[in-house]
Formats: structure tokens, sequence, C-alpha cells
């Protein structure tokens, strides 16, 4: 859709989120809700991107107002490796730096938690991970339901293992090593995958909600709100 508002050229990307929805997994969710799929620097034509040692990926996201974060939800990041190894239960060849919002503060995290502004965190997957869940890395900001457009930006260095963040230009976490030994692995794309949960009602909102992303970059260098390389 278009909005004026939204940085960039203001062409924005909605996603719709269905009361009581939770991730695809979910077997008795009442309504859809949220999106996922994976975009491929390589079939692009940009392999110097997943030859990278460092990348950065800027987008913007906007909440609407008075938005409903329940328990808990996905918002995208960057992925390395084969699809469908970067995330729940088979990631011993990939990563993945997806960031969630919580309802409640993780190790780490200064940030406070409301329903208003719900605690934030990189959520990760690598082959360091032995279980079927993610790894929580504590932020500190706080995502808001203000109908307002927020800028988030990570580093991922695949030399050091090392993760990054910045929202609305402000370094808000640092974690060295966090993804461990993955300089084997390449850079794949972009894993856009939002949604409540969880894997099941509990975590989904109470009523129909839309978040909104625009002007999505991925460069070598540190993009802040610039354009990509």
């Amino acid at each position: 859709m278009t909005d004026p508002s939204a940085p960039g050229h203001g062409t924005v990307l909605r996603v719709y989120y269905g009361q009581g929805s939770s991730a695809n997994s979910c077997g008795n969710c009442p309504n859809p809700g949220g999106a996922q799929f994976y975009t491929d620097f390589a079939q692009m034509g940009r392999a110097d991107l997943a030859r990278a040692s460092v990348l950065y990926l800027r987008y913007f996201v906007k909440f609407q107002k008075g938005f409903d974060f329940s328990r808990g939800g996905k918002l995208p990041g960057l992925y390395g490796g084969p699809v469908g190894q970067e995330s729940g239960g088979n990631h011993g060849q990939a990563f993945s730096t997806r960031y969630m919002w919580r309802d409640h503060p993780v190790s780490g995290s200064l940030s406070t938690c409301s329903a208003a502004e719900p605690c934030s965190e990189v959520y990760t997957y690598s082959p360091q991970i032995s279980s079927g869940y993610g790894g929580d890395l504590g932020g500190r900001w706080n995502w808001q339901g203000d109908g307002r457009w927020h800028m988030v930006e990570q580093e991922v260095s695949r030399t050091t293992g090392s993760i990054t963040v910045w929202y609305d230009g402000a370094r808000v976490l640092s974690a060295p090593r966090a993804l461990g030994d993955i300089a084997r692995i390449p850079f794949s794309g972009v894993f856009f995958s939002t949604f409540f949960g969880g894997h099941d009602t509990s975590w989904g909102p109470s009523k129909n909600e839309y978040a909104y992303f625009a002007d999505f970059a991925v460069s070598t260098s540190y993009i802040s709100s610039g354009t990509a390389g």
C-alpha cells in the first residue's frame, strides 16, 4: 500500500494479524495472522552480500496506536544458511537474527515492559544452540504502539558472531559472539517473519491488528537514515 508518511518512497507493506492468531503451527487458532518469506541475495544477483563478513539490515516499523502486543511476537531479521535450517528444531548449518517483542524482560535488558511499550530482544538461532528454541538477547529499547514510524537496524558479523542493534539511531544492544562460530555460513538474505507467538492462542491479540513495514535496506556498512550501498 501507499503511505505518504512512510520513510523512503511511501511504499509500505501492511501485515494483518487476526484476533487470536499465532504461528502457522498453531492448530486451533481462530484466524490467520502475520507473514513469512525469505529473500535470497544470490538469486537477486548480490552474491557479494552473501559473502560479506558483516552485514547491516535497516527498516522502519509502525504499530498502529493502541496495538495489542499480547504476550509476544516476531519481527524480521537476517539469516544465513539453507532455508528451513534457520529456525526451530533444525539449525545446525544456519542462523537467524529476528527481533521479538515480549511482555516481560529477558536477561540483559534494561527496558521496562507495559501493554503499550513491550520489551525488546533479538531472538537468535545458530549452530551453538542445541535446543529447539532460540536464544533471547535482551535489548535496551521498547517497541511502541504509537502509530509512528521507528527505525531499527542490526549489524551481524559472521567473523565474530556478534550482533549490534540501533533503535531510532541510538545503539541499544551489543552482544559479542552471541551467534558463536558462524564464519563458514554465508549470509542468505532477509528473513521476513512476523507473527504473534509462540504456538497457541494464548499469544494472539485480543482484536485484529496491523503493523506496517517500510524502506528496507541492506549494506556492508552502517546505514542509519541513509540508503543501502
